[in-house]
């Protein structure tokens, strides 16, 4: 970079190469913006559906979700094989947590503390 000194303004210097810049394509973000937003939202549908039925399960019934209720059971019904690593790694995490806190609950004093 060299300064310009009539200015005081920094201007940049090329690379050891000159080369063109490449021509920028309008509609290149905006496809792969959606194309990544697509693949995201499917992944999550079949892998993570039972992400749905606990977000619905969690939400107060009313005229919105409730027609939604037997189409997301059906979903998760239909893709429960594909939990099986969801449901291994929750099975593991669960006995590990109970090996580090056994029987303790939330907001119990565990017997270190004691």
């Amino acid at each position: 970079m060299t300064t310009g000194r009539e200015r005081g303004e920094i201007a940049e210097v090329g690379g050891p190469t000159l080369l063109p810049p490449a021509p920028l394509d309008a509609r290149a973000p905006g496809w792969w913006t959606g194309v990544t937003v697509v693949v995201a939202a499917a992944c999550l549908a079949l892998f993570n559906a039972q992400a749905m039925e606990g977000w619905l399960d969690e939400m107060a019934p009313g005229p919105l979700n409730a027609p939604l209720r037997a189409p997301v059971a059906a979903w998760v019904a239909r893709t429960h094989p594909l939990d099986a690593p969801h449901a291994g790694l929750r099975r593991w995490w669960q006995r590990a947590r109970a090996a580090r806190f056994g029987a303790e609950q939330p907001g119990q004093q565990g017997a270190a503390a004691g």
